[in-house]
């Protein structure tokens, strides 16, 4: 293991990595690993699957819902050759 040394951190930054440390609840030195092993594109932790953040608006319609959608919609299916002259 390599150890590093930064001089002259704003204060900023650094008030917000130890934010950070805590908000996680993990040390400050262990925050910094993951921030460094993030920004450099070796992180070992995968990528975060954000997916479920938008479950609930999948398959909220009912098939009935679905099928008038499909129907008031049905018009953009169709290529007016007219207008592409």
């Amino acid at each position: 293991m390599k150890t590093m040394t930064i001089h002259a951190l704003d204060e900023s930054v650094g008030k917000r990595i130890r934010a950070k440390a805590r908000r996680d609840g993990k040390s400050l030195n262990q925050t910094l690993k993951e921030l460094l092993s993030a920004s450099v594109g070796v992180s070992s932790t995968p990528a975060a699957d954000h997916r479920a953040d938008f479950a609930e608006f999948c398959g909220i319609w009912t098939a009935r819902e679905a099928n008038d959608f499909k129907a008031a919609t049905a018009d953009f299916e169709t290529v007016d050759k007219a207008d592409w002259k």
